[in-house]
């Protein structure tokens, strides 16, 4: 893996000089993701323009590779398999898809319906507020809910 002064790379996937990389940059520490070129191992300062069945074919290899977090390839699964946004917006109502137990004890059953009011990573996770079948604002895992729609 390469390694420059502004960042080191963690994943990459190449297909055909076509590379998807995941960076973290050294003045954030914040992971990015490239798309680009190389090209007899020099970098292309290009757009990277494929044709659908090659760009299917390198992010399939990237997610083998580990360049998108696990966090992300779950969100672009829920997205693509039911319609559901990768991020859900702010303020949408969602419903839990199973009982949930709160740290005070309190269980919220399948089927409470929130609000959110906070998105963690990305989309990971959510603040949600749920008012019935009492008052509670809690961390809920993005694969716990269903049925985004905005208020």
């Amino acid at each position: 893996m390469r390694s420059t002064k502004d960042a080191d790379e963690i994943a990459r996937a190449d297909e055909g000089g076509a590379r998807i990389e995941r960076l973290r940059i050294k003045s954030t520490g914040v992971d990015e993701i490239r798309f680009l070129w190389w090209t007899d191992g020099r970098f292309q300062p290009r757009p990277l323009d494929l044709p659908e069945d090659e760009l299917l074919r390198l992010l399939r290899k990237a997610i083998a590779e580990g360049v998108f977090s696990d966090g992300f390839v779950g969100n672009l699964r829920r997205m693509l398999g039911t319609g559901m946004p990768m991020v859900i917006p702010e303020h949408s109502m969602v419903t839990l898809s199973g009982s949930l137990t709160l740290k005070d004890g309190r269980t919220l059953s399948e089927g409470a319906r929130g609000a959110i009011v906070f998105i963690h990573s990305g989309g990971e996770a959510y603040e949600v507020e749920f008012i019935a079948p009492f008052h509670a604002v809690t961390t809920v895992l993005a694969s716990d809910l269903s049925g985004a729609s905005a208020l």
